[in-house]
C-alpha cells in the first residue's frame, strides 16, 4: 500500500495535453556529417532506445562462461504545460542473459524495469499551514521499478528465484535538464519468491529496509556510457529469518563502429553480490566483456 501511495504521489501532476515525447539524445546537425559526395549520415545514437542483442564472455567465481544477451529498451522524454517540468522515463523490456555451456547453466530475465524521473526548473515542498509556506527542494525526484525478475541456475538443482517486484523512490540532486546525466538514491520495497529444489517455496520481504543508488553518464552524441548501481539492506524471510544482503553492478560502454547504421558497443562489466545470489543465497563476484548491437538507435 506505501508502495502505491507513493506512486500516486509522483504522478499526481501528470504533463499536460500539449506534452510531446523526443528522444533524450539531441537531433540537430551536431549530429549528422557528410561523405564526399555530399550525403548525410548519423553520427549520434541513442543507447537507450533500441533493441538490444549482445555476446561475450563472463567470468563467474573464476570460471569462464559465454554469455547471450537480448532485450527491448525504450526511452522518452515528455514536457508539459508546467513551467520548467520534464519527465524522463525509461523502459527495459524483456531483458535476458543466458550462459549456455556444460558447466554453469543459467538463465536470467527481467519482465519488466522502469525509471520514471520528474525535473522541475524550481522544486519546492508546500506546507499547508494558516499562511501556507513554500520551501525549495533541490531534488528531483524518482520511481524506479522492477517486476518478474527470475534466476534460474541449473547447476544448483530444479529450483528458480524470482522476484516479483521492487519499487524504489529515489531523490536525484543533481538535476540534469539533458537527462543524459543521473544520480538517484532512496528506499527501497521488494518481495521475492524461491522454489527450493525439494519443491518448498520460501518468501522473503524487504519493507523499505533496503537502499538503492543508481547513477551513470551519457555523452551527447551516445559514443560512451558509465553506469553504477547498489542495492543494501535487510530482507526478511516468512519463516523469521532475517539477513544482510548487498549488490553491486558497474558497466562502461564504448561505440566502436555503425553498419549502416547500426552501432555496435564494447562494453565491460562488474557485479558483487553478498549472500545474494541463488538458491543458496551465496556471494559471488562477476566480471566480463560483450559486443553489443542496438539496433534501431540512430536517431
Amino acid at each position: 500500500m506505501l508502495a502505491l501511495g507513493l506512486t500516486a504521489l509522483l504522478f499526481a501532476l501528470p504533463p499536460g495535453p500539449q506534452g510531446s515525447v523526443v528522444a533524450a539524445v539531441p537531433q540537430g546537425e551536431e549530429c549528422y556529417s557528410e561523405d564526399e559526395s555530399g550525403e548525410r549520415f548519423p553520427t549520434c545514437f541513442d543507447p537507450g532506445n533500441a533493441l538490444l542483442l549482445g555476446t561475450g564472455l563472463q567470468v563467474r567465481d573464476g570460471v569462464a562462461l559465454p554469455t547471450l544477451q537480448a532485450g527491448i529498451l525504450l526511452r522518452t522524454e515528455r514536457t508539459s504545460r508546467s513551467k520548467g517540468m520534464l519527465w524522463f522515463n525509461t523502459h527495459r523490456i524483456l531483458v535476458t542473459e543466458g550462459t549456455p555451456g556444460h558447466t554453469r547453466q543459467a538463465l536470467t530475465t527481467t519482465l519488466y524495469e522502469g525509471t520514471y524521473r520528474r525535473h522541475l526548473e524550481e522544486g519546492f515542498i508546500l506546507i499547508p499551514t494558516s499562511r501556507p509556506l513554500r520551501i525549495p527542494f533541490p531534488f528531483d525526484v524518482t520511481l524506479a521499478v522492477r517486476a518478474g525478475h527470475l534466476e534460474r541456475r541449473v547447476w544448483e538443482g530444479p529450483g528458480l528465484t524470482l522476484e516479483t517486484g521492487r519499487a524504489a523512490l529515489l531523490l536525484d540532486p543533481i538535476r540534469s535538464e539533458s537527462g543524459r546525466l543521473w544520480l538517484g538514491f532512496g528506499p527501497a520495497a521488494s518481495h521475492s519468491l524461491r522454489r527450493m529444489p525439494d519443491g518448498e517455496l520460501e518468501q522473503e520481504i524487504s519493507p523499505f529496509t533496503s537502499g538503492v543508488l543508481e547513477t551513470g553518464y551519457e555523452t551527447v552524441d551516445g559514443w560512451w556510457t558509465l553506469r553504477a548501481s547498489a542495492l543494501a539492506g535487510w530482507i526478511n524471510a516468512f519463516e523469521g529469518d532475517r539477513r544482510f544482503r548487498a549488490r553491486a553492478d558497474a558497466s562502461i560502454e564504448r561505440l566502436l563502429f555503425a553498419v549502416n547504421n547500426q552501432p555496435l558497443w564494447l562494453q565491460l562489466y562488474g557485479t558483487y553480490a553478498h549472500k545474494d545470489v541463488g538458491l543458496a543465497k551465496q556471494t559471488e563476484w562477476t566480471a566480463g566483456a560483450r559486443l553489443m548491437v542496438r539496433t534501431f538507435s540512430s536517431l
